[in-house]
């Protein structure tokens, strides 16, 4: 787990850490809405599960994924995709979160991301992407998410002070503090992992996200108070503010039932699975056939296509509607208007 965290080792979180943790704060104000838009929302499980499989397997930090996906997300919901090339979107995303969150030489090339689909698009394809994606962001893509707060929480998460203060029980004399802290920190980053699939978190505010993913692993560790006044000041949140979105990890994202918490305290949960914008998280047929040939859809890429490169986005060919957020695309000069969402036309990406 040390390798997760960015910031236990930093000499520069000693007298400027809560400097830090202010300008984050401040900048995850300015994090874009997701608007749940996209007619492809069917297929972001397994879409997100591709990026976190390939993460996973070039062991990319924590950060890289949160960051990747919620890229995908607002881009997602933001622009006209064709279905064929949504992990195409995905793998760029990727892209770009390596290049803030990861060591340079851990940055993957086009060409290495390509290996992952199979060789099925090109590297040109993938550049042409990125800025596109750029573009839209206004090339400020340098965004706080969720495990970036955690890291810094997790610093204090658990300490002497709360040991001291448990009731004394065999579990207790048994287990060290480091003992209880690394559960508390394990705990903590499944549960926020596990966020990735439920689109109800996504809209969340990092901070407070993360804030109630450490309340949520210490209310699962016996005899161990949920909040107190450290982690008060430490987060910014009083446990009346991070109460609901606690509870409503235990349920949606821990892994596994806890028999601690009462069920007399506890909301029941929905019988609509993310307000009805996702279906059930399990693979599905349709999930698995989107990459199960070099990360394609059902679409074969080689259909409807000349050898003209077309961007992802904004795709003319998809039969696709454009989606709308607070207003329509911006007109055909490419150039945004008030209350429009800029489109990318076939001519920018042309090689």
């Amino acid at each position: 787990m040390d390798r997760w965290n960015t910031f236990g080792n930093a000499v520069y979180c000693t007298e400027y850490d809560e400097d830090i943790l202010q300008t984050l704060k401040e900048c995850e104000a300015g994090r874009e809405t997701v608007s749940f838009a996209s007619p492809l929302l069917i297929y972001r499980t397994a879409t997100v599960k591709l990026i976190e499989t390939v993460c996973e397997q070039q062991s990319y930090r924590r950060a890289t994924v949160h960051l990747a996906v919620y890229l995908l997300d607002v881009v997602m919901c933001n622009h006209k995709i064709a279905e064929r090339n949504l992990n195409l979107v995905a793998l760029t995303c990727l892209y770009l979160a390596c290049k803030i969150e990861e060591n340079e030489p851990n940055v993957p090339s086009p060409t290495k991301l390509n290996g992952f689909l199979s060789n099925t698009y090109t590297p040109a394809d993938f550049i042409a992407l990125e800025v596109a994606i750029l573009n839209y962001f206004n090339w400020h893509i340098t965004i706080p998410t969720a495990s970036t707060f955690l890291d810094i929480f997790s610093l204090h998460c658990f300490d002497q002070e709360d040991y001291n203060e448990m009731p004394r029980d065999l579990q207790t004399e048994q287990t060290s503090v480091k003992q209880f802290t690394q559960t508390i920190v394990e705990s903590s980053d499944i549960i926020l992992k596990n966020t990735l699939l439920h689109l109800k978190f996504c809209n969340i505010k990092p901070s407070l996200l993360a804030a109630g993913c450490v309340a949520a692993a210490r209310l699962n560790v016996n005899n161990m108070p949920t909040w107190n006044d450290r982690l008060a000041r430490a987060t910014g949140y009083e446990y009346s503010e991070i109460h609901s979105i606690c509870l409503e990890l235990l349920f949606e994202a821990h892994p596994r039932p806890q028999s601690a918490i009462s069920s007399s305290s506890t909301p029941k949960r929905s019988i609509i699975s993310d307000a009805g914008y996702l279906s059930e998280l399990d693979d599905t047929d349709e999930d698995t056939n989107l990459y199960s040939s070099g990360g394609q859809s059902s679409s074969n890429p080689g259909e409807d296509s000349d050898s003209t490169t077309v961007s992802p986005i904004a795709d003319e060919s998809g039969g696709n509607k454009r989606l709308l957020d607070s207003g329509s695309f911006s007109d055909d000069t490419g150039e945004r208007c008030a209350k429009k969402r800029k489109t990318i036309t076939p001519d920018q990406t042309t090689n």
